[in-house]
């Protein structure tokens, strides 16, 4: 039920940097993972007009985990052009590739991603995840599965992590639900694993009550 699809994920600069790695089960269906940051040459497209404004405190929803307590300092709520809203930290740059939307921190060592899963259940999404980076120990050496569950809201959490060669371990958590539209999203958030539980938690918890679709927000 596995096969290929795009993103890039945490790493180093050495060597090309690191890549995110998504990956379709059942032909169409994008799994996620994090791997390597993207060139350091300057883009000359263009860049998306963002519209920000300050960051709410997030207001729980049945078909959302009750949040806890969200930071405002350094957080700015984003209006995405993908059409969709989510908190962004101060600084971090957006960049899109394929299907998937990144917002990358200014030293290219932590991101988030967020991009349409398709139609599976998010539980079912985030198994066939698990099994298709366990199944790649070349892209994800050393892969361990720290949590995979069911959440509040038919929600579902894979976290995990892996340690590339030569580099420090990557943490991930990988957050993914159905939206209003019907569609499931993966709201996912990489780094290297001293940025957790203090950072990157923060921010991960952040994004998963404040994220939504622009038109049901």
């Amino acid at each position: 039920m596995l096969a290929a699809v795009a993103g890039v994920l945490i790493g180093g600069i050495a060597g090309g940097g690191w890549y995110l790695l998504s990956l379709r089960s059942e032909g169409k269906q994008p799994v996620s993972a994090a791997t390597s940051p993207p060139p350091s040459s300057p883009s000359h497209s263009p860049s998306p007009t963002l519209s920000r404004s300050p960051f709410p405190t997030p207001t729980p929803t049945p078909s959302t985990p009750t949040p806890a307590p969200t930071p405002t300092t350094g957080l700015t709520l984003v209006q995405d052009p993908a059409g969709f809203t989510l908190p962004v930290p101060d600084g971090w740059q957006r960049r899109a590739d394929g299907t998937s939307v990144f917002y990358d921190s200014p030293d290219g060592t932590s991101l988030i991603q967020v991009f349409v899963m398709g139609t599976g259940t998010p539980l079912a999404q985030a198994s066939a995840t698990d099994s298709s980076l366990a199944g790649n120990p070349t892209r994800f050496p050393g892969y361990q599965r720290i949590r995979l569950e069911q959440t509040a809201g038919g929600a579902a959490e894979l976290e995990y992590a892996y340690t590339p060669p030569g580099k420090p371990t990557r943490h991930v958590i990988d957050h993914i639900l159905t939206a209003p539209d019907g569609q499931t999203y993966a709201l996912l958030v990489a780094g290297p694993t001293e940025t957790w539980p203090t950072t990157l938690q923060r921010i991960q918890q952040s994004l998963v009550t404040s994220w939504c679709l622009s038109t049901h927000c």
